[in-house]
């Protein structure tokens, strides 16, 4: 078989044709080993056979187009909630521990600390609301009107009750308002590192 001409005389391109003539009109198909056993018959080695059917493989099966690459865009998701910060909640008590002492002053500091003390406490609202951090924002209230109370009930110039019943209220109010402002306001988004995708053509 080795010896087989690379070429096809008239007889056996005549034989192939016949064959070829034959399966077309049963409409039938042909498996690659009947096909080498045709082209043997004919006188035609396997090996160019072989290499003949590869390169028709090659050139009619079209090849598969790469999988488009997704666009490395970060996500972003919303903060996570972190633990009370202790300096912050310190913070909020010094507030009320000097707002409590210009209640003792006069009424223009009193009315001067007081709105030391909200705009404090807007500010940290808002901050808490951006990172939906709740319990902080109650805990630095919770400082602010606590250290109020110490404050202003140490100076011992302010009937007790009426005092303490004031910031009560204030702490209400304030614990409310500024608790619905952390729950529904608006979320600050971070981005969010995730693993750069690989797309068939960087392999």
């Amino acid at each position: 078989m080795n010896d087989a001409p690379m070429k096809l005389t008239t007889s056996q391109v005549s034989l192939i044709l016949q064959r070829a003539a034959e399966i077309d009109a049963r409409g039938d198909t042909l498996s690659i080993d009947e096909l080498e056993r045709i082209a043997a018959e004919a006188g035609i080695d396997t090996r160019a056979t072989r290499t003949a059917i590869a390169e028709f493989i090659a050139e009619e099966m079209p090849a598969a187009p790469p999988e488009p690459r997704v666009s490395e865009v970060p996500a972003v998701r919303a903060w996570k909630s972190s633990s009370p910060s202790p300096l912050r909640i310190l913070s909020g008590g010094a507030v009320g521990l000097a707002y409590g002492f210009l209640l003792t002053l006069s009424e223009s500091a009193a009315i001067l600390g007081l709105g030391g003390a909200v705009l404090y406490l807007v500010l940290r609202a808002v901050q808490n609301m951006k990172r939906g951090e709740q319990l902080d924002f109650q805990l630095q209230n919770f400082a602010l009107w606590l250290g109020t109370m110490v404050s202003g009930l140490a100076a011992s110039v302010i009937n007790d009750d009426e005092f303490t019943a004031a910031v009560l209220f204030a702490w209400l109010i304030t614990s409310f308002l500024g608790g619905l402002l952390v729950r529904f306001g608006p979320r600050e988004e971070q981005p969010e590192e995730e693993t750069p995708q690989i797309g068939p053509g960087d392999r």
